[in-house]
């Protein structure tokens, strides 16, 4: 993998538009040419903006035309489609993650201590139904969403100081720039808003505000939200608001993207170019260049693979796996694709987290006792993992960075790797957990079988392979682990509810582009996650201020407290040495139990699909291939 550069604000201190040269004259798709004869829509030239972005197409020039075929297992999710989306948020990675660059805005600046950052917007740039983007659409998030308790709740991470929890203060100057002023340093803002903190921000005051109390009649409003279905004016709200990687799963919600939702039925989503778009080819050609994105909702990854083999996808990545590698390459012919590999930025391909504050006290003493999670680490045949499921194209490791980090340190990838079930039912036996039943399960404290249910949604990359893989070997050191696929949405509503013994997820924010920034997701527990369940009542003390959850133990709290002081640390080698003690923190008490990193990601591309990088960086981090400008994807033919 290349080295990932470490980025930090306080050194890359910023951010221009985009340096290609602005074409003399602009294009546009036959289609959109049609309209403005029909005058149904203004010139290409009135569409776009002042502060035109302009793409470098990866290949060539593209063509208009063609609808491509994508899948989802989510209706309510990413899939295929997406990745021919973007985020659109204020600033992006670069492709090589080496840097922040301008996305929605045409640049931002901070100020010499990164208390004020000044965002200036791409004059001219409008909502996919014509309408202008400006300061307001942020000034209404901030003072009409972000401050709505019936909204917004809790206030997060990214907009209070974490040690006073003062609240950051915005300030539109003009249409075109807006400020924002922290009560204390904050060098990683940038970083903050690469995701959907970034695209949150952008909200289409109007089309939103006939939906808020502040700007509708309240008995209009009630009637709406009855209508709906609603029982509350803030639901109705929240369902028109909608967001998902900044792309809208409500028909009529205008939008940034490339991509505008055109239909949605049970078992399909339909997406049609924004006449608005505001990014450009080096010749003036307005993207996108295809004509519409089909995407089919299917029941599972099973379905997706299928559909891959026949040729009925014309793009897949989200629901793909380096186990089905030799698959794919098998039906390449036949399907009339290309499998190309990229790296991914996981750290981890697969990692298991147990429920430290689980509900049944007995459960709770044997997930908290780090001896459990040092044997259940020792238990993992890694090296097996990765011949069996990743084709030793995998690193066998603990959960940690990526090696290219500057917080990177050996002894946290090996801290109990090795494979060693002896050592592994020795410590089983030493906290307690020696007697067992006629099966050779190990038995609890009370009497009963240690049964536990590892429940997990299988979306993104398939992990079930790994998982049976890891019962095995944890049955065999007699801990009765079982596996149960779950929808992402049950799993939300169990971990809410305390209810999980064990689940599992991918690696993501284990590159520099995220860490620290957001250690919180794993490391620390300051953030309420659906896929997350190894301490959600300390992440609910943490994000509720003591008001709900439970109060962690000091160890818990140092690790909040070091996240805390990196996010403000002036000093970049303090930071660092902040940032290696929550990972030392991990190797020594496994948080979370890692198996295998750093493998590639397969990506299914039809043929005739012209400017898909045949390398780049598959995660969380890179934003998939959303760093990758996707609107310039076309059919060669």
């Amino acid at each position: 993998m290349r080295k990932l550069l470490f980025l930090s604000v306080c050194m890359v201190l910023l951010l221009g538009s985009n340096a290609l040269a602005v074409p003399e004259t602009f294009n546009e798709s036959p289609t959109f040419a049609e309209m403005v004869a029909a005058g149904e829509l203004p010139p290409v030239e009135e569409r776009l903006p002042k502060d035109v972005y302009v793409v470098e197409p990866y290949e060539e020039i593209g063509r208009y035309g063609g609808i491509v075929r994508s899948t989802t297992t989510n209706a309510m999710h990413a899939g295929g489609d997406f990745l021919l989306s973007i985020f659109p948020a204020p600033v992006k990675p670069n492709a090589d993650l080496s840097d922040i660059v301008p996305n929605v805005v045409k640049d931002v600046v901070p100020s010499e201590d990164t208390t004020v950052w000044t965002f200036h917007l791409r004059e001219g740039l409008r909502w996919s139904d014509g309408e202008p983007f400006t300061s307001e659409d942020i000034m209404f998030w901030y003072e009409d969403v972000l401050f709505n308790e019936d909204l917004t709740p809790t206030i997060g991470s990214p907009w209070r100081d974490g040690a006073t929890g003062e609240i950051v203060e915005v300030i539109a100057i003009d249409d075109y720039t807006v400020e924002f002023h922290f009560p204390a340093a904050k060098p990683f803002l940038l970083n903050d808003l690469i995701h959907v903190t970034g695209t949150n921000m952008f909200v289409p005051k109007h089309f939103l505000s006939q939906f808020h109390p502040s700007y509708a009649d309240p008995d209009e409003l009630r009637s709406m939200a009855e209508a709906a279905g609603f029982a509350e004016w803030y639901e109705l709200f929240g369902y028109w608001n909608d967001n998902t990687w900044g792309n809208s799963h409500r028909v009529g919600r205008p939008v940034l993207t490339p991509w505008v939702l055109d239909t949605f039925t049970t078992d399909r989503r339909t997406w049609k170019p924004n006449p608005y778009f505001w990014q450009v080819d080096t010749e003036g050609n307005q993207l996108p260049y295809l004509e519409g994105i089909h995407t089919e909702i299917v029941s599972d990854i099973e379905v997706v693979t299928g559909m891959i083999m026949s040729g009925t996808v014309d793009i897949e990545g989200r629901n793909t796996s380096l186990a089905n590698y030799p698959l794919y390459r098998g039906y390449e012919e036949e399907g009339n694709y290309r499998t190309v590999l990229w790296d991914t930025t996981f750290g981890n391909a697969v990692f298991f987290m147990f429920n430290m504050t689980h509900n049944d006290p007995v459960m709770r003493e044997i997930f908290q006792d780090v001896r459990f999670r040092q044997a259940m680490s020792l238990a993992l045949d890694r090296d097996e993992i990765n011949d069996v499921e990743y084709f030793g194209q995998g690193t066998p490791r603990q959960f940690t960075l990526l090696e290219s980090s500057v917080y990177y340190e050996p002894e946290f990838a090996t801290a109990f790797a090795d494979y060693d079930p002896t050592q592994a039912a020795a410590l089983l036996d030493e906290m307690g957990l020696d007697a067992k039943d006629s099966d050779g399960m190990r038995l609890r404290p009370d009497g009963e079988r240690l049964i536990i249910i590892m429940e997990y949604p299988e979306v993104v990359i398939s992990r079930t392979a790994v998982v049976e893989l890891a019962v095995q070997y944890w049955q065999e050191v007699g801990v009765d682990v079982r596996s149960r696929v779950i929808s992402g949405e049950l799993q939300g509503q169990r971990t809410a509810a305390n209810l999980m013994d064990a689940t599992n997820w991918i690696g993501g924010r284990e590159s520099d582009v995220l860490f620290p920034l957001q250690a919180n997701y794993y490391l620390v527990p300051a953030n309420l996650g659906w896929e997350r369940t190894h301490w959600p009542l300390w992440e609910n003390w943490f994000v509720t201020d003591g008001r709900e959850g439970e109060e962690p133990p000091e160890e818990i709290k140092q690790l909040n407290q070091w996240w805390v002081q990196v996010l403000q640390e002036p000093d970049p080698d303090t930071r660092v040495e902040l940032g290696k003690n929550i990972l030392r923190s991990q190797a020594e008490n496994l948080w979370m139990i890692g198996t295998v990193g750093m493998i590639p990601h397969p990506i299914i591309v039809n043929k005739n699909l012209r400017n898909v990088p045949e390398t780049g960086f598959w995660g969380w981090d890179s934003t998939y291939t959303l760093n990758r400008n996707p609107a310039q994807v076309f059919f060669a033919e």
